[in-house]
C-alpha cells in the first residue's frame, strides 16, 4: 500500500503558509494547538464529520479500522490513543480535498519528529534511566512543537484558501 502522500505529489496547489511559518502565521491558534492538541484536533475531526457525518477511524485514510463506528466514544480513543495519526489524518483529508502537495520540508519536519521517537525507544533499552529519560522528553516535546505546527498549518489553510471561504470540507463533499 502506497503512503498517502504519494498520491498527493502531483497535485497542482501548494499550502497558503509551511509549518515552519505555521506558527509565525497564527501565534495564538498555534498556542492553543500546543496545549491543548486533543481539543483541536476533536474540533477539527468534528468539522470534517459535519453534523451527520459517519465516523472511521482516521477517516478510513489508515488502513487500521475502515468501518464505521459511532463518533462518540471512538473518535477521542483515537485522539488519546494514536493522536499524531488522528491530527495527520486531518490533514491528509484537506490535502486531498484542495489537492495540495506535499511540502518537502513538512515533510522532513515530521520524519524528523518520528526519528526522534525511535531513538528514545532505543534510548529506553540501551542508556541509564537518566539519559533515557531526557531523550525522551526533547522527543515528546518536539512531536508535541510538529504537532502544533501541522494543525496550525492545516487551520490557516481552511481560514485563509480561497477555495473553503473559511468553511471545513467535509465527507460528505468527499470526490
Amino acid at each position: 500500500m502506497p503512503h498517502p502522500l504519494q498520491d498527493l505529489k502531483d497535485e497542482p496547489n501548494e499550502w497558503q503558509t509551511s509549518m515552519l511559518s505555521a506558527p509565525c502565521s497564527d501565534p495564538a491558534f498555534c498556542c492553543f494547538a500546543c496545549f491543548c492538541a486533543p481539543c483541536v484536533t476533536y474540533m477539527q475531526r468534528s468539522e470534517i464529520l459535519g453534523e451527520d457525518g459517519k465516523y472511521q477511524c482516521c477517516l478510513g485514510i489508515f488502513p487500521c479500522c475502515t468501518m464505521e463506528l459511532p463518533k462518540i466514544p471512538c473518535l477521542c480513543c483515537e485522539i488519546c490513543c494514536c493522536i499524531g495519526l488522528a491530527a495527520s489524518a486531518n490533514r491528509l483529508f484537506v490535502m486531498q480535498r484542495l489537492q495540495i502537495k506535499p511540502d518537502p520540508c513538512d515533510t522532513y519536519i515530521i520524519c524528523l519528529s518520528n526519528i526522534c521517537q525511535i531513538v528514545a525507544i532505543f534510548a529506553r533499552c540501551f542508556c541509564d534511566e537518566g539519559t533515557a529519560n531526557c531523550i525522551e522528553n526533547i522527543a515528546d516535546l518536539f512531536f508535541c512543537i510538529v504537532l502544533s505546527c501541522m494543525q496550525t498549518q492545516t487551520n490557516y489553510e481552511i481560514k485563509n484558501n480561497p477555495q473553503t471561504g473559511g468553511t471545513w470540507p467535509t465527507v460528505h463533499q468527499m470526490k
